[in-house]
């Protein structure tokens, strides 16, 4: 799956420049229940302001009007760089990975050939699509150990469609305490959940209850 399928395009986004007085900044991500924004100027992308920058920043300062601290100081002030960015050819993989190890609330989407920003990536879209992915809250659930061998995947799907199923989604995990085996978890719509359930038995497999 494409960043660009599943990305927040930056024509729906909330954003603010680089020379966005603070108390404006404020305002937006108040009104709009956020935490965080991009800062991008023209149609580069520059960073992100942070809320809780902003107040950090206010409450270190001894003596100062609230007002005039939010009227005299800009975004860049605050800006909050080395956000990393991907390009919106890449595999969403690699956004996730990117969101788990820079901690971040969002990454970036470019244009890696332009520089031109396209929209952002948060961890509540990976997940959202990854739910949808992986068939959650759908259709019946079924744990099999499996052994690690060529054809398993093959001979489970016939299992499932000679007794009436229809395979949903289907994940290959390689647990720790099943050396040389498999757990494969399907979710599929059927009828017969229970004699599917037995077919697979049957043919070798181990259910995991």
């Amino acid at each position: 799956m494409l960043v660009k399928t599943v990305m927040m395009k930056s024509s729906v986004l909330t954003t603010v420049t680089s020379d966005t007085k603070l108390g404006e900044a404020l305002k937006i991500m108040n009104d709009n229940n956020m935490a965080s924004m991009p800062v991008i100027d023209g149609n580069e992308f520059k960073g992100a302001i942070e809320k809780s920058a902003i107040y950090e920043k206010y409450f270190e300062c001894d003596n100062c009007n609230k007002e005039k601290f939010l009227v005299d100081n800009i975004v860049s002030d605050l800006i909050k760089t080395g956000i990393p960015v991907i390009g919106a050819y890449e595999e969403i993989e690699n956004a996730v990975a990117l969101l788990e190890k820079m901690n971040v609330s969002f990454v970036a989407v470019i244009n890696k050939e332009t520089n031109k920003f396209l929209g952002i990536l948060t961890h509540k879209i990976v997940f959202k699509q990854f739910t949808e992915l992986f068939g959650l809250n759908q259709g019946h659930r079924i744990s099999v150990i499996a052994f690690d061998v060529p054809g398993q995947l093959s001979k489970l799907s016939n299992i499932v469609t000679e007794n009436g199923g229809n395979i949903i989604s289907l994940v290959v995990l390689n647990p720790e305490s099943y050396l040389d085996n498999k757990e494969i978890i399907i979710r599929l719509n059927t009828d017969n959940i229970t004699q599917t359930v037995e077919a697979i038995k049957s043919a070798g497999f181990k259910i995991n209850d």
